[in-house]
């Protein structure tokens, strides 16, 4: 999930260390949160970027049954749209409320389905790792010239 327009709401790295704004602790802070709230959400490896956020969640739902042929104009229930409009609620609120930002996400995201455990370790590596990758990252502000 991305910042509106890639702004660095959420903290700076130093020497591939992630510092946190005050925004970004309540970003960290309602993705922590996300299992004790929804009860069929485990958060898995996630991390906190200056401007954006990457996180696996695990959907449990053993008893859901898939039916694509249907067409609903509001999230389903159990389902990670749903998860992920509840965040970015959740955090716009408490931004709104005590830092004053009034819009601090880009609309969408990039979402993808782990298909298998060795995909889940790439990706929890990934994660891990970005904070000391962040300063070859396209979205770091000394490299958006390149």
């Amino acid at each position: 999930m991305c910042t509106k327009e890639r702004q660095h709401y959420f903290g700076a790295i130093l020497n591939g260390e992630l510092q946190l704004s005050n925004i970004g602790k309540i970003v960290q802070e309602c993705l922590n949160n996300l299992p004790s709230k929804l009860s069929y959400v485990t958060l898995d490896e996630s991390v906190t970027m200056p401007n954006h956020v990457h996180a696996i969640i695990f959907i449990n739902n053993p008893k859901k049954e898939r039916m694509l042929h249907e067409r609903k104009f509001q999230p389903e229930k159990q389902s990670l749209s749903l998860v992920i409009r509840n965040f970015k609620s959740a955090v716009t609120l408490l931004v709104r409320r005590n830092i004053g930002v009034m819009d601090i996400w880009q609309p969408r995201l990039y979402d993808r389905i782990v298909r298998d455990e060795n995909e889940l370790d790439r990706i929890r590596t990934y994660i891990r790792n970005n904070p000391s990758r962040w300063e070859t990252d396209r979205s770091s502000p000394d490299n958006l010239l390149m």
